[in-house]
C-alpha cells in the first residue's frame, strides 16, 4: 500500500512539474522597470558581456562567497537606464543566465547576458502593441 501511495505522489509531482510553463520564451521583450541610472555605479542595473561573469555573480549571490565566485571587471558590464528594452534570445547554465539582445540605448542590437533572478525582479514583460 505504501508503494502505491508513493507512486501516485511521484506521478502527481511529475505531472505538476511538467505542466508549468517556462517563465521566459525566446523572442519576448522585457523593459527595465526598476530605478536605474547608467551614470551611477551604485544605482544601476547591469547586463554582462560574458555568460560566465553572469553565472559567477549568480553563484556568489547564492552562496555569499564573493571572493571565490565573482570577479567581474566593471568594463565587462553594460549599465542600463530605466526603460531600456531587451529581447530574450537563449538560456545558459540550466536557465540561470539568459542571453538577451539590447533593443535600446547606446549599445543597441548587441547581445549581452543577464541573471534570470534579475530579470524576474527588475523587469516587466513588454506588451507587443506598446513596442516601437
Amino acid at each position: 500500500m505504501k508503494i502505491v501511495k508513493l507512486t501516485v505522489l511521484s506521478l502527481l509531482a511529475i505531472s505538476l512539474y511538467s505542466e508549468t510553463e517556462p517563465l521566459f520564451q525566446t523572442g519576448e521583450k522585457w523593459y527595465l522597470s526598476a530605478n536605474s541610472n547608467k551614470l551611477s555605479p551604485t544605482n544601476s542595473k547591469v547586463l554582462y558581456f560574458m555568460p560566465t561573469d553572469a553565472y559567477h555573480t549568480y553563484r556568489a549571490r547564492k552562496f555569499g562567497d564573493w571572493d571565490v565566485f565573482s570577479i567581474v571587471d566593471s568594463r565587462n558590464i553594460e549599465r542600463l537606464n530605466k526603460g531600456d528594452i531587451i529581447e530574450i534570445i537563449d538560456t545558459k547554465y540550466n536557465d540561470k543566465v539568459l542571453e538577451v539582445k539590447l533593443l535600446s540605448g547606446f549599445n543597441k542590437s548587441k547581445n549581452f547576458f543577464i541573471i534570470k533572478d534579475d530579470l524576474e525582479r527588475f523587469y516587466k514583460l513588454l506588451e507587443e502593441d506598446s513596442y516601437e
